[in-house]
């Protein structure tokens, strides 16, 4: 039997302490994928067309785990707007410091923004 070997590259690193936040699966996939994304940078910008086409989510999903991961504060989200005029959402990476991550969503009565902000803070 061959012992596990791990990839010399294109992988990326999840903190431990992500596996005591209360995510689904769907939720669990999209974070990861957004730090994949995001690397060293903290933020990325992915359209929902790439996220659906690189992790298999459903759109539906899609917008509910987005939802879910923005009212918990693991990511924040902007718009984005290239050079070119397209826009699209930024989103990134918060602190798993945050005590607020670790909440339950179900007992919560107040609805948080799923924008910060509409453009990037200078």
């Amino acid at each position: 039997m061959r012992l596990y070997e791990p990839p010399a590259k294109e992988f990326f690193r999840l903190p431990n302490s992500i596996f005591h936040v209360p995510l689904d699966a769907t939720q669990f996939k999209l974070y990861a994928y957004l730090v994949c994304c995001s690397g060293s940078k903290g933020y990325c910008w992915p359209t929902h067309k790439k996220i659906i086409q690189d992790t298999g989510i459903k759109k539906s999903s899609l917008q509910k785990a987005i939802k879910a991961l923005v009212k918990r504060k693991l990511i924040a989200m902007y718009k984005h707007r290239n050079p070119y005029g397209y826009s699209n959402n930024e989103y990134h990476l918060l602190s798993l410091d945050n005590p607020e991550i670790y909440r339950d969503l179900d007992t919560e009565a107040d609805e948080l923004p799923l924008f910060i902000g509409e453009e990037l803070p200078a």
